[in-house]
């Protein structure tokens, strides 16, 4: 769909980084109108929870106002919209795992280096000095 070069990306090479979009079919199986479900497994499976989710989708429901003159993706749309916002209340919002901070912190400070010794390289025109500095980093 899309293909750019990034000619000041530092990469380590004489090549410029090419960076690219690809459309691929991948089954839609878990995916809801565009968006991403939620997922609730964890807390789903404890005894206390799912009672509590019972009676709260039970009191959602009840309360919605369904008329037999609807169309049946709004009917549909209701129920659904009651599902959602009890598990919201109930579980609350799926979070993303974080990732470990000691991988972050040492990756950051050894690119820092790293871009520190490109950029002295580049100011003194590629000397040998420089570019051994830089391999060494």
């Amino acid at each position: 769909m899309d293909a750019r070069t990034h000619r000041c990306a530092n990469v380590d090479s004489y090549h410029f980084l090419l960076v690219s979009r690809i459309w691929a079919r991948i089954s839609n199986g878990k995916k809801f109108l565009g968006k991403k479900v939620e997922k609730y497994y964890e807390k789903m499976t404890l005894p206390e929870k799912q009672v509590e989710y019972k009676t709260n989708l039970k009191e959602h429901l009840q309360e919605l106002a369904i008329n037999p003159d609807d169309s049946l993706d709004n009917r549909w749309n209701k129920i659904t919209g009651a599902i959602q916002k009890t598990a919201e209340e109930t579980f609350g919002n799926a979070s993303k795992k974080q990732p470990n901070e000691w991988f972050y912190k040492e990756c950051q400070e050894a690119t820092e280096v790293k871009n520190k010794t490109y950029d002295n390289k580049q100011q003194h025109s590629y000397t040998r000095a420089s570019t051994g500095k830089y391999r060494e980093a």
